[in-house]
């Protein structure tokens, strides 16, 4: 799959779903919105960020021959080798000190904590009770990590045709009764859990046996992903950390793992941060050696072997043969060029992961280096790029573990907002997407308001706040009313501008009759509605305004709520919420946005023939509920889809291009009055 014509395909789904919703209806508002959503307004070019090698460190097998590591490491991990960082974590936890690691993810952060408590498991064959917990933030890891401990148990077993001498499990409350009530009976040495399950297991009575087993054997202590145990939840865990210490017989090894704690600064700057957010938490003192980082390596070519602009230019004239080999990619100028200016530098003697960094930058960068014109160069790099995404799949394909420069794009979406404009209604109506209290490059500043659109008609209503004799802007569904006597009376409200927006003498026959009572001079407002009746109101362009004053412009002053929409025609409930009635630049939810982009990306997989088992999408959000809802949403987006293609293929099937129905027999003798 071609990562640039899928990634392009997703953000056209996004855009035309997003312009389904714009209903503008004045001109030059809909086209200065149409032109910033042309240009990426609410989704910027995407970032690049390159995936670097890190530095190998040997064999488990080598491990185990210094003795590190039990011998039987080699069976459990056999065939792999290990990165630096992993051998330093190992290093630490298997002499008993505390450590975190912080490297990038994928980089085997897991095998550091798993490789200290099987050493120590299979150093001491008679432990028993829960000797190690480790907890992770969600279910989901949890259910991953079971399968790596079984691919581990696996591998022993092939490979010494014994039993695996460890027992692990996980307690989730994902797992049924008896699974529990069998880990209540034997408790496992490995213990796979989320906190609020931990907290749980200390306090329920029927898990006492599980308790008693933790507070006797426990040795290690690991909590994954550490960066998400912050604020309450942190201080949540961090009193946990401390009730178990201080009821366990044995002292603990406590670990950590995180990908993002801290990505500025020097190596040692960050270990001394890492160091001191791991103390708050466990409770114990953590120097700054204890803090593994992680340690990168060139897989292409060396900082001395930058190329010339020649080199550079010679390969991007030359073009990609995308089924050229291994060896071509290593040796091609531009890889090594993106190795060196793009994924890696070197700072303060250690080697680190740039930024990721927008493609428009990269090309004008290799354009600046190779003299060749950035169209040229931005069809080379995506040719370039997916020249390395073809020579990685094949690695893998032949059972490689180490791909070559892998990448990923960064594809940042924005919600709509709303459309800000000043007051003017000449040529000089300053119009933007970008929020603000004054139009900033003028002498005499004027104020800019949001603007929202009549679900009905698309016409344009400002939203305002009427202070005295002055118009202040607000933003929507913000309210700034106020009956205090000390301060300016302030009314919400809308400004809507056109002539044909609201004649009070003919329109006035149009609305419902309880609104309205007779009198001598004709039909007027009910007391309680006339609040809510359009108001002619003059106004200049700062803001300054008058009922009877004549003033440079003039429009109809509508009190929020709206009881009816002048522009469309529609009236209001009372109990009707303003979004029903108004909308902001576009309507979407962020749920809704997730569905859409979801369903655009699995569309991808499965128009590029990947195997249906391999069509995923994994997706993270704050909390299960969060997940559960939108899970909802996508089951009820993909059953609404199902019925309309049904309808939609029905009616291109019919001869007469119509549909009739059956009703079922308790509905036969009914109207259709009556079904609704």
């Amino acid at each position: 799959m071609n990562v640039f014509e899928a990634h392009s395909r997703i953000v056209e789904d996004y855009t035309s779903y997003i312009h389904s919703f714009l209903k503008i209806t004045d001109p030059e508002i809909s086209r200065v919105v149409n032109e910033e959503l042309s240009q990426g307004k609410l989704w910027p070019e995407p970032l690049l960020q390159f995936n670097p090698s890190y530095k190998m460190a040997g064999s488990v097998s080598a491990l185990v021959n210094t003795g590190m590591l039990h011998r039987s490491s080699a069976d459990i991990f056999k065939g792999y080798t290990l990165y630096q960082h992993q051998v330093d974590a190992i290093k630490l936890g298997t002499a008993g000190k505390d450590f975190i690691v912080t490297s990038g993810t994928g980089s085997g952060k897991s095998l550091t904590y798993i490789g200290t408590i099987f050493h120590h498991l299979l150093s001491n064959p008679t432990a028993a009770g829960v000797t190690a917990i480790v907890v992770y933030p969600m279910n989901a890891l949890i259910n991953s990590q079971t399968e790596e401990f079984n691919r581990y148990r696996d591998n022993y077993i092939k490979a010494t045709g014994r039993e695996f001498p460890i027992t692990f499990g996980q307690y989730t409350g994902q797992e049924k009764e008896d699974a529990r009530e069998k880990m209540r009976q034997d408790p496992p040495q490995i213990l796979l859990t989320n906190y609020m399950m931990l907290e749980l297991l200390l306090t329920r009575v029927r898990e006492r046996s599980i308790r008693d087993a933790i507070y006797k054997n426990l040795r290690f202590l690991v909590f994954d992903e550490l960066h998400t145990y912050r604020g309450r939840q942190g201080a949540d865990v961090a009193m946990l950390i401390r009730r178990i210490r201080s009821r366990c017989v044995n002292q603990t090894v406590n670990i950590g793992t995180s990908a993002t704690m801290v990505s500025a600064g020097s190596r040692t700057s960050q270990q001394t941060e890492v160091a001191a957010v791991a103390t708050t938490l466990f409770g114990r003192t953590f120097l700054p050696e204890q803090v593994v980082t992680e340690k990168l390596a060139y897989s292409l070519s060396k900082k001395s072997a930058l190329p010339s602009t020649d080199e550079l230019a010679q390969g991007i004239q030359a073009g990609v043969d995308p089924g050229a080999s291994v060896k071509a990619l290593k040796e091609h100028p531009v890889a090594g060029w993106l190795e060196n200016q793009v994924a890696l530098e070197e700072r303060d003697g250690d080697l680190v992961r740039r930024k990721p960094r927008r493609i428009g930058e990269i090309v004008g960068a290799l354009a600046q280096a190779s003299g060749i014109a950035e169209a040229e160069c931005r069809f080379f790099l995506a040719n370039m790029l997916q020249w390395i995404s073809v020579v990685n799949e094949g690695l893998q394909a032949g059972g490689e573990r180490y791909t070559i420069l892998p990448f990923k794009l960064h594809q940042f979406i924005s919600q709509t907002g709303s459309v800000y404009t000043t007051l003017d209604q000449d040529e000089y109506r300053h119009i933007t997407l970008e929020p603000g209290v004054f139009k900033q490059d003028e002498e005499d500043k004027k104020p800019i308001f949001p603007n929202v659109f009549s679900r009905a008609s698309g016409h344009a209503f400002m939203c305002v706040s009427l202070v005295g004799n002055r118009l202040e802007p607000r933003e929507f569904r913000e309210s700034g009313n106020t009956d205090n006597e000390d301060e300016v009376e302030t009314t919400d409200g809308y400004m809507i501008i056109g002539d044909d927006v609201w004649d009070p003498d003919l329109d006035a026959e149009l609305l419902p009759e309880s609104w309205l009572r007779q009198t001598r001079k004709g039909l007027v407002p009910q007391t309680k509605q006339k609040p809510f009746f359009p108001r002619k109101l003059y106004f200049d362009e700062f803001g300054n305004c008058s009922e009877s004053e004549p003033m440079r412009w003039w429009g109809w002053f509508m009190k929020a709520p709206l009881l009816f929409d002048p522009t469309g025609g529609v009236f209001y409930d009372t109990r009707t919420n303003e979004g029903t009635k108004l909308t902001k630049l576009g309507s979407e939810g962020r749920s809704t946005s997730t569905t859409i982009m979801a369903f655009s990306v699995l569309r991808q997989l499965n128009d590029a023939h990947y195997h249906p088992k391999n069509q995923k999408l994994l997706s993270f959000t704050d909390n299960r509920q969060d997940a559960a809802l939108q899970a909802g949403h996508f089951n009820d987006f993909i059953q609404v889809v199902q019925l309309r293609a049904g309808i939609h293929k029905a009616l291109a099937e019919s001869s007469t291009h119509s549909l009739t129905y059956l009703l079922p027999t308790s509905m036969s003798g009914l109207t259709m009055d009556q079904m609704e």
